[in-house]
């Protein structure tokens, strides 16, 4: 290897190392180092055949990127919370970390304006989009004790329902939003109820950050409250490498799921847990003794299970990055999957150069060469439409991510769950859950299970440093 392309990819390695703690390769500078935040609106490669293409076949109206992360650095005042570590990183490493993934977000040098530039920036990414298709945007909680005491010490970031609410009702034309909220506080019940009356299509999770136990007494009074809601639950499963927060690693074993699914909730598993290795607690009930196996075999031991059929179901948000894209011919070859998988594209993560490698899908025979430099340039002019025309080119043994993933309305907007939207065909995650179909109630909904805040012995007890022993391996969103 010739001394510049040394540097070029130890430089790559050192960025996407200090951007999500991954090891190097397969992390390339392919695209360079940094967005470009080139100025939406009529830019050439928007018109580009190949782009205008991936939209063949795809009803705008039912696109709906199940995935798309608010952030900022909560100067606005809109309640956005940043751990002082990551916002004000004292290392080189959390300084590099900072300014890539707000360079990802293209929110400007103005701290004072960031909360608004990066809200504004995501509109007009969409506002190029086909007329009809939106993004959901993802609410993030604090992590709380078992006791319900909100942690701000082990929150690597939050954004508040409310914030997410207002941001999506000021588009309505172009945004809807995700709630968080963590069963272990004292007023879950009564967020869970804001939330649905604010129009919230579903709840997130990352358990590992949160410090949220699927299998707690908790968690289980919440999945009573939120059937009745008839909101889906979103995991994140799999390793997490990128928010730290409470570092409870081992909660992020797919094989959780059972928890929510067994309650009758439908879910989402983030990412389809495409990253990392968890105890296999069905060999061996004990983690420490049980033997490890790739949380994405885990997770399709969950979706060949014939009860969880309309009730579990994946989102391919970030599937494409470099250190996951090796469950991608899995994920293609799945056809009993089809109708269960859900687009997201992860945002602004799509922007962070580094951790993608779009010669590395050329090298792995799931892309076309030529799409190389339409990809590249799409990237730097809008990461959203990178993401849905990279997953609409790949191609593996002749197979292809099935339309209906990327029509997620259905999924969320039950009434517009009806046998249109499915259009006889069963790739829509629509049709897959159409048997546990039931009416989603009025926007006025209360919930019909009240969450008792009396014993915090129903959270498990989170293995945390003391309240004030503030993280300091806060990382930006996966």
């Amino acid at each position: 290897m010739r001394r510049r392309e040394f540097l070029r990819a130890g430089a790559a390695g050192a960025i996407a190392s200090a951007l999500t703690g991954c090891k190097l390769p397969p992390y390339s500078l392919e695209h360079g180092i940094f967005n470009r935040c080139t100025a939406p609106g009529g830019h050439p490669v928007m018109r580009e055949r190949r782009v205008r293409a991936a939209w063949e076949g795809i009803d705008p109206s039912r696109v709906w990127d199940s995935h798309a992360h608010l952030f900022g650095n909560g100067r606005s005042g809109g309640g956005i919370y940043l751990n002082p570590a990551f916002d004000r990183p004292s290392s080189i490493a959390g300084r590099v970390r900072r300014a890539m993934f707000f360079n990802a977000a293209c929110g400007g040098e103005d701290e004072e304006k960031l909360d608004g530039e990066v809200v504004a920036r995501i509109g007009h990414l969409v506002d190029e989009f086909p007329v009809g298709a939106k993004v959901m945007l993802l609410a993030f909680d604090h992590t709380h004790d078992p006791d319900g005491r909100r942690r701000d010490d082990l929150t690597t970031f939050a954004v508040p329902d409310a914030y997410a609410a207002r941001v999506a009702a000021a588009r309505p034309d172009r945004f809807e939003w995700i709630a968080s909220v963590h069963p272990c506080r004292r007023d879950a019940a009564e967020a869970l109820a804001r939330a649905k009356s604010g129009g919230a299509r579903a709840v997130k999770w990352l358990p590992q950050t949160m410090a949220i136990d699927l299998g707690s007494a908790a968690a289980k009074e919440f999945y009573a409250v939120l059937r009745s809601a008839d909101l889906p639950l979103i995991v994140h499963v799999g390793e997490e490498q990128a928010v730290e927060g409470a570092a409870r690693h081992e909660l992020g074993n797919p094989l959780m799921l059972r928890h929510p699914l067994d309650a009758g909730v439908r879910v989402v598993a983030a990412h389809c847990a495409s990253l990392g290795e968890s105890p296999d607690l069905d060999a061996e009930p004990d983690p420490a003794k049980a033997p490890r196996v790739r949380n994405a075999g885990l997770f399709a031991r969950l979706m060949a299970d014939a009860k969880y059929r309309g009730l579990l179901f994946g989102d391919l948000s970030a599937v494409t990055q470099a250190n996951r894209a090796d469950v991608l011919p899995s994920i293609l070859e799945a056809s009993a999957w089809h109708g269960r998988l859900l687009n997201g594209s992860d945002y602004p993560l799509p922007g962070i150069m580094p951790i993608f490698s779009v010669q590395g899908l050329v090298r792995q025979g799931m892309l076309d060469e030529a799409l190389v430099p339409v990809l590249k340039e799409l990237r730097h002019v809008n990461p959203l439409a990178f993401d849905f025309v990279l997953k609409r080119s790949l191609r593996w043994k002749g197979l292809a991510i099935p339309p209906g993933a990327f029509e997620t309305r259905g999924f969320f907007d039950r009434r517009a769950a009806g046998p249109e939207p499915c259009r006889a065909t069963a790739s829509s995650p629509c049709c897959a859950s159409a048997a546990s179909r039931r009416s989603s109630g009025p926007s006025s909904w209360a919930p019909r299970t009240t969450i008792s805040s009396s014993s915090p012995s129903r959270c498990s007890p989170p293995s945390m440093p003391p309240s004030g022993a503030a993280s300091t391996r806060a990382r930006p969103v996966s």
